[in-house]
């Protein structure tokens, strides 16, 4: 049977990014995140398929692995018949692929930074935007991610 998409052992791996004081501090530590662990997957041609899951669950680091824009630590993929790492373009050319980069945040920011930012440009108390902040971390679940940097987010966070 032919697949669009093929699988086997997919895993994707990233240095976590560090501050300038943690590089001085501790200069051979290095963190690491999983964003893909053994993927395996097979859909089929004409197969609609959907790829669900929590923030930071590595959805949007497959998408870029299977259209090529990055490439796997460990495994194999195929697309569309084309291995991802010997048939780039073929895969280019196969596929269409729109991504959707933030820029509307201040990467060197963290999150609540970002609020704190626009809510002063929507001329908001100090206390009326404490406050509001804090109702929107909780909504979405947020409080632990507050205060890490913006660019650190997985997609689905930003």
């Amino acid at each position: 049977m032919a697949y669009a998409i093929e699988t086997t052992g997919l895993t994707k791996r990233f240095i976590q990014r560090r501050s300038l004081r943690q590089i001085v501090l501790h200069p051979l530590q290095r963190k690491t995140i999983t964003a893909l662990d053994g993927i395996d997957l097979q859909i089929k041609e004409g197969e609609i398929f959907g790829i669900l899951g929590p923030n930071g669950a590595g959805k949007t680091t497959l998408i870029k692995v299977l259209s090529t824009l990055i490439l796997p630590d460990k495994g194999k993929a195929w697309v569309n018949g084309y291995n991802i790492l010997h048939n780039e373009e073929s895969i280019k050319q196969s596929i269409g692929l729109v991504t959707s980069e933030e820029r509307s945040f201040y990467w060197r920011l963290s999150g609540r930074g970002n609020l704190q930012f626009f809510a002063t440009l929507y001329d908001m108390s100090p206390s009326q935007a404490e406050r509001r902040i804090n109702e929107i971390l909780e909504i979405f679940e947020l409080q632990e991610k507050a205060d890490d940097l913006f660019h650190t987010y997985s997609t689905g966070i930003k």
